[in-house]
């Protein structure tokens, strides 16, 4: 054989060889890479020698390769020995490496099938094809169908299809197609449904072993009588009251706040134009039988109102004190927000300027009180004692004077003494004065500080004067007296409106003597006598928003609001209570848009005010200078000190319209 021959035979073995080579590196191996498959790899151990010495022929020979001839190598100068001990020189010992077989932990993860949401238990589609006849008549022939939804090639009218879980096994594979729904979509459909079912089993037993266990007598009366039970309770409560009692038509949807409707006001109004009955206020067990002693509102919560309630002479067990707090913005509610007792028969209340929480009392003892709304007692949390250096008699005046940070409570008892109190520490009065004018004591019924003062002051007396003075000074005391009424001052008020002129000088006493008298801090004589009631006159009080509007309450239930622009000898609205009532007291909201008046039944009447009341115009001011002016030039000639009766007064004549409410 040719050396060509040998050198093309040796060439077709290795073309062979890296054949198999590439056959066995491209078989698909039975195991990972990852994880070889050990029971087919080799037994190798530790006795296993390495072939050195074998003859490579002899291994070609065992892979299926015979050869007859000794290979010639491409040098012919190279001996057949020559080529042996260099391929031996090559070849170096493999190293005897012995193989390790480890066993790894593997790691089970559970992947729950995709939650599939449903609009509907039933499926609705259209086959493609027409158009749906309930689709709306626009057509887009310009939109082309996606890979999802494909068109229809069969030429059957478009039908609507509804499938269900149970119906779906009944369609044939046409109609299968044409809604877009396999077998294998429905299976998985019906398995997640059932896993859901099976989850939602699994949590209501799980919610049913979690539940504990009912609870004692013992335990369930220790969690009843802890304070953290009891604040929470008395806190819900009310909250459950008022959404309770709410009416759904509480609030006026059509009120028209842009003022169009006071344009062009009429002169005369009729009584639902000016005053609208709201509300009444009563309560059968803390009420009945008890005569409203004050009123106050809160400038903290402007929907709240306080009312002090004397004793009670039909139910000897109940408290002789009682105080009440309701609210006016929930129209329907008839229990009130707190109720609050004293042991002696409450006269004056007033809520804390600077303390939301804080509610004040004088009693007919001569002690003042202290409520905290924050506290569950209806107790007081605070009382003075009963000693010379404070009140001995009735406190029927109250009033809170300061700032935040330095403020005041100050008192009045017909006893002739004024007392100064540090609301956070009532054992004994901070001052104390006596009240006297020219050595004459004064039994003093009424007091009011004008606007922000807190040093002068003035109060109404028994003897049917009224008088003005200071706390501090050179001339502290009274100073001033304002005689004009024959009977004890029943009701004063200041002029607190604040505008282009300043009315602060001005107050209004009423009286039983049947009248109500402007007064001028800088006149000793009464300005005008506003004489239309037929008895006594129980209560008055300046409008808070309006400069020439205030309201009075006489015992016949009568009730007068007054419009000294409109009119200074008739009242603008005069009604007559229903009832054989008696009106004890009468207040306005602080924005003027409500009075309330209480009675001698136990009763809070609620009345909602025309907004023309409310709202003062530009030239309200300029009206009341001029109308005050005219009450000059007609009373300061014709009065005199020796006759005081010769006042120009102004004659019941105003008619009386009766309301019941």
């Amino acid at each position: 054989m040719s050396a060509e021959q040998r050198r093309a035979e040796l060439d077709a073995k290795r073309a062979k060889l890296e054949k198999m080579r590439q056959d066995k590196l491209t078989k698909p191996s039975a195991t990972t890479p990852m994880t070889p498959n050990v029971s087919s790899m080799p037994a190798v151990t530790s006795s296993t020698t390495p072939r050195e010495d074998t003859d490579p022929d002899t291994i070609l020979k065992e892979v299926g390769i015979h050869q007859t001839t000794s290979l010639s190598t491409s040098s012919p100068s190279i001996s057949p020995a020559t080529t042996s001990s260099s391929s031996q020189q090559k070849r170096r010992p493999p190293t005897n490496i012995a193989l390790q077989i480890c066993q790894q932990t593997s790691a089970t993860v559970s992947v729950p099938p995709k939650e599939l949401v449903t609009y509907s238990k039933e499926v609705q589609t259209i086959e493609s094809g027409e158009k749906d006849p309930t689709a709306s008549p626009i057509q887009h022939d310009h939109l082309q169908w996606d890979d999802e939804f494909q068109p229809s090639t069969s030429g059957e009218h478009n039908r609507l299809v509804y499938v269900s879980d149970d119906d779906t096994m009944s369609l044939d594979e046409n109609t299968k197609g044409s809604i877009g729904m396999t077998l294998a979509s429905t299976t998985e459909l019906k398995r997640t449904r059932s896993l859901k079912q099976q989850h939602k089993q699994s949590s209501l037993q799980g919610q049913t072993s979690l539940m504990k266990q009912e609870l004692t007598s013992d335990e369930r009366e220790q969690i009843l009588k802890s304070d953290h039970f009891q604040d929470f309770f008395s806190r819900t409560s009310r909250l459950i009251e008022r959404s309770l009692w709410e009416s759904p038509q509480a609030f006026d949807i059509f009120k028209d706040y842009s003022g169009r409707d006071l344009d062009g006001q009429k002169e005369t109004m009729d009584v639902g134009e000016i005053i609208k009955f709201d509300r009444e206020f009563f309560d059968e067990r803390w009420t009945r039988h008890r005569i409203v002693t004050c009123i106050d509102t809160s400038t903290y919560h402007p929907e709240l109102v306080l009312a002090s309630y004397s004793q009670n002479d039909e139910s000897t067990h109940e408290s002789d004190g009682v105080v009440l707090i309701w609210n006016t913005k929930f129209k329907s509610k008839p229990t009130p927000e707190y109720i609050f007792n004293c042991q002696s028969w409450v006269t004056s209340c007033v809520f804390s300027k600077f303390h939301p929480n804080i509610l004040l009392g004088g009693t007919y003892s001569g002690q003042i009180v202290v409520w905290d709304t924050r506290t569950n007692k209806r107790t007081p949390v605070q009382r003075t004692a009963l000693s010379a250096s404070s009140h001995t008699h009735p406190v029927y005046c109250l009033q809170v004077i300061g700032t935040q940070n330095a403020n005041n409570l100050i008192s009045i008892s017909n006893e002739g003494k004024m007392c100064s109190w540090n609301i956070e520490m009532m054992t004994q009065p901070q001052e104390s004065m006596d009240l006297a004018y020219r050595t004459k004591p004064v039994a003093a019924t009424r007091m009011v500080f004008p606007g922000v003062e807190v040093n002068n002051f003035i109060i109404g007396s028994e003897e049917g004067q009224a008088y003005s003075g200071s706390r501090h000074g050179n001339k502290a005391g009274i100073q001033e007296s304002y005689e004009g009424h024959f009977g004890p001052i029943t009701g004063l008020s200041c002029h607190n409106v604040n505008g282009s002129t300043d009315f602060s000088s001005l107050f209004l006493t009423s009286s039983f003597d049947w009248s109500v008298k402007l007064w001028s801090l800088k006149e000793s004589k009464p300005l005008n006598s506003f004489e239309v009631n037929s008895d006594y006159v129980t209560d008055v009080r300046w409008s808070p928003v309006h400069p020439s509007v205030f309201l009075t309450c006489d015992i016949t239930g009568r009730f007068d609001i007054w419009n000294l622009n409109h009119d200074s000898e008739l009242p603008l609205l005069s009604t007559t209570l229903d009832g054989n009532v008696a009106l004890n007291k009468c207040s306005w909201a602080h924005n003027g848009q409500q009075i309330i008046l209480g009675d001698d039944q136990g009763k809070l009447r609620l009345y909602g005010v025309n907004e023309f009341l409310t709202s003062p115009k530009q030239d309200d001011f300029n009206k009341l200078s001029n109308t005050l002016q005219e009450f000059k030039r007609n009373t300061l000639d014709a009065f005199d000190d020796n006759h005081p009766t010769s006042v120009t007064t102004t004659t019941a004549g105003s008619t009386s319209v009766s309301h019941n409410s």
